[in-house]
């Protein structure tokens, strides 16, 4: 819109100058008689102003009508200055000003081919319109140029209201925009809010439900326990049943756990309990509770420590988030292969890594591996039993911990994890 009103404004004004001079053009016979008497005529000599070359300066029309009442008595008189904005200039054929109206303006440069229709001149804050008068031959279409005329206003109140209105519809704009952006908050605040409340109630119901099944899944575990204590009564294929019910329990013992851990996530940050944790003292204890684990696979389990680092935060969670690292590295690690946790400290912030040489993560499928649920096929061939919650417990209690945690891996070369945070 603004570009239009512009395109508008200066066309309005490109007419008017081509107006004036086309009128001007009209008189411009009157002009020029009356400008040639004035320079051949003797009589007259004395009234046209001179430069100190002795050469006739170019002088107003009102200057050029005067010469009807000169008397030799008396000096002429100089134009009074111009108000007014706009001037009608007359050139001769070689482009020097002879007479002019209004302000003169002698900084007209002439461009070096003028179309018979004239042409739009730009300056500074000047617009002008340079006429070419002609004068039949009497051979057809071979008129003569005789002389110019140049109409000219200046610009500076339209650039003055062109900036005006540049400067409103800049503010319109804005508050145009400012109040969509708040309608549209607002609009996905609402719509959003049923979204919002059926995901809080399937967070609260994971939670109810985690917890209440912990009660018949511990029950069921004390019952195979039990039975396993009084094994002597039982034959191979009961024994068989009971040790498919206790890795039953223990795998849905894992994932009740996870979910409630997650659901407790969600619903609360609580930071009242963090402590200072000595990430040292807490690696070593969890890679001598999964030696012996590691050992009956055939897995080297070490642990190296350059720089002991302490972390502020909830000790259970960093030990969950650790845990399953190391458990996920022994899952899908092969007999033979090595695992390695590593200790650091760079700038304000503790380095953990945690690198296997199991089977590795596909390309396609780093995206995914924080996700619920979500386990890569490779994954479900080698593991059946996991539930793909343990990696997204690990990322949410990094970003609880205000850390970040980044996974490198290649396919049968295996996995490297590293997690960065903030030391205390």
């Amino acid at each position: 819109m603004y570009s239009l009103i512009v395109h508008y404004r200066y066309q309005q004004l490109d007419n008017h100058l081509k107006e004036v001079a086309t009128w001007s053009a009209n008189v411009f016979s009157v002009i020029e008689h009356e400008y040639h008497e004035l320079i051949k005529e003797a009589k007259y000599s004395e009234y046209a102003p001179k430069n100190n070359q002795g050469k006739i300066i170019p002088i107003t029309v009102s200057q050029l009508m005067g010469k009807y009442a000169f008397n030799s008595i008396y000096e002429m008189m100089p134009a009074p200055t111009s108000h007014i904005s706009q001037s009608v200039q007359w050139y001769d054929r070689d482009r020097h000003l002879m007479i002019y109206e209004g302000p003169k303006i002698i900084e007209i440069q002439f461009p070096a081919h003028i179309p018979p229709t004239g042409v739009i001149i730009e300056g500074k804050h000047t617009r002008s319109f340079i006429y070419p008068i002609y004068k039949e031959r009497v051979e057809p279409l071979q008129p003569m140029l005789i002389d110019y005329i140049c109409a000219t206003d200046s610009t500076i109140d339209l650039e003055q209201e062109l900036k005006y209105l540049k400067f409103v519809f800049i503010l319109k704009t804005l508050g145009i925009s400012t109040v969509a952006l708040l309608v549209a908050a607002w609009l996905t605040h609402e719509s959003t809010q049923p979204i919002v409340r059926t995901l809080n109630q399937l967070k609260r119901f994971t939670a109810d439900a985690s917890h209440q099944l912990r009660h018949p899944v511990t029950a069921i575990q004390a019952s195979v326990a039990m039975l396993a204590e009084h094994s002597q009564n039982l034959d191979t294929a009961q024994l068989n049943k009971v040790a498919v019910i206790s890795s039953a329990c223990q795998q849905m013992g894992d994932l009740i756990h996870k979910l409630l851990l997650l659901a407790r996530m969600d619903q609360y940050t609580d930071q009242s309990h963090w402590q200072k944790v000595d990430l040292d003292e807490l690696l070593e204890e969890l890679v001598d509770l999964n030696r012996d684990r590691a050992t009956a696979k055939a897995i080297a389990l070490n642990y190296s420590c350059d720089c002991p680092a302490t972390v502020w935060g909830d000790p259970q969670q960093l030990y969950e988030l650790f845990g399953n690292l190391v458990d996920n590295a022994i899952n899908y690690t092969l007999p033979q292969g090595a695992i390695t946790l590593h200790l650091t400290k760079k700038l304000n912030r503790a380095v953990i890594s945690v690198q296997d040489t199991g089977i590795g993560i596909a390309p396609q499928d780093l995206p995914y591996i924080f996700d619920r649920f979500w386990r890569a096929d490779a994954a479900r061939k080698h593991n059946s039993q996991g539930c793909g919650l343990g990696l997204a417990v690990v990322k949410m209690i990094v970003e609880q911990h205000r850390g970040s945690i980044q996974v490198e891996s290649q396919l049968h070369q295996g996995t490297r994890f590293e997690v960065k945070l903030p030391a205390a």
